[in-house]
């Protein structure tokens, strides 16, 4: 801003000369002129070298600013690596050395040479020193176990949380362990790795599952073996909408036959949508069909008890299956809409 008006004022002052020297006879002074000169070209230089030192500093008080926040971060880093050293010390400390886990809740029984023990495998003599274990808790021990991370109880999760919201995590966990919902599969898995189970295995009777649009309507085609009154069961049905991952359980006990969606994720989640599942006549539409059976409702989680499934589904009586298979050739239908 100086430098623009010192521009100004050196303009002016020149303008007003050459006026004079037109409307008066008088001599240019030459000396005054380059004089005057000389006091801008001076006044200019010097604002250069201050705004040249002001900008020097500033570069100065950043570089000092950027090694203060790095001194900062490594002190934070070392109190941090400080931090996670001493809590491993203390949960190694704690570790019961039988089943090799930290104990969640107390109480933490200790030996008479401090040695501890969770409260499950806590014998008469203690398992490191062999000495009697007698009645010592370690309230210490309860304070570390309360205060600390815990590591979620299942192999494929990585995650950590406070004692208090542990439960409520492994609840949910993606990686929980549920049952095959095949019926005759015995097997517990990783709930982050049923799908890859039941279409790896013969628990599914399609190698992928299929991609089903938004609340359109599809159906599976099942087939009964000439003695319907015997037990029969189906490979599940395996499809996804809406990036969730769903299964249809179909299976004959005594004189019913049973048909269950299942969605492979929680209680809460499954409430979110709802399904129409029918059984009707093969060949046919369930308009046209002389006999159907429809179910509305909720899909059943894959936290249900397997035993339970079949209740929380539609249940045709014999009778009924036996209308729909004599029309079409021991086939029958069963389709499914989601929204």
């Amino acid at each position: 801003m100086d430098v623009i008006l010192l521009s100004i004022r050196y303009l002016f002052v020149e303008d007003d000369m050459k006026n004079k020297t037109r409307s008066e006879p008088l001599q240019c002074d030459k000396k005054s002129l380059e004089e005057f000169d000389g006091e801008v070209i001076a006044s200019l230089t010097s604002m250069l070298e201050k705004e040249k030192e002001s900008s020097r500093i500033h570069e100065e008080e950043i570089r000092c600013l950027k090694l203060e926040i790095e001194d900062r971060k490594l002190n934070m880093k070392e109190v941090i690596d400080k931090h996670k050293h001493v809590v491993d010390q203390l949960k190694e400390k704690v570790e019961c050395p039988v089943c090799m886990e930290i104990p969640r809740m107390g109480p933490v029984h200790v030996c008479p040479n401090g040695h501890f023990v969770c409260n499950k495998c806590k014998k008469e003599s203690c398992p490191t020193c062999r000495v009697g274990m007698e009645d010592g808790k370690s309230l210490l021990a309860v304070t570390v176990i309360e205060n600390i991370e815990h590591k979620c109880k299942f192999d494929d999760c990585k995650e950590f949380f406070a004692v208090d919201q542990l439960e409520g995590h492994e609840k949910l966990c993606k990686h929980r362990t549920v049952s095959c919902p095949y019926v005759n599969c015995s097997q517990k898995i990783a709930l982050s790795k049923l799908v890859d189970h039941l279409n790896k295995q013969t628990c599914s009777s399609n190698l992928i599952p299929t991609v089903i649009a938004s609340s359109s309507k599809f159906g599976v085609k099942f087939r009964v073996s000439n003695n319907v009154l015997s037990d029969m069961t189906w490979g599940v049905r395996t499809f996804s909408y809406k990036d969730q991952s769903f299964g249809v359980i179909a299976k004959k006990i005594d004189n019913f036959f049973y048909f269950t969606m299942v969605m492979f994720d929680s209680e809460k989640e499954c409430s979110k949508y709802n399904i129409e599942m029918e059984v009707y006549e093969c060949g046919s539409s369930s308009q046209d069909s002389e006999s159907s059976f429809r179910f509305c409702g909720k899909p059943c989680s894959i936290d249900e008890d397997k035993d339970n499934l079949k209740y929380n589904g539609l249940a045709v009586h014999n009778i009924g299956m036996e209308k729909i298979l004599r029309k079409s050739n021991d086939r029958f239908n069963v389709s499914v809409r989601i929204a």
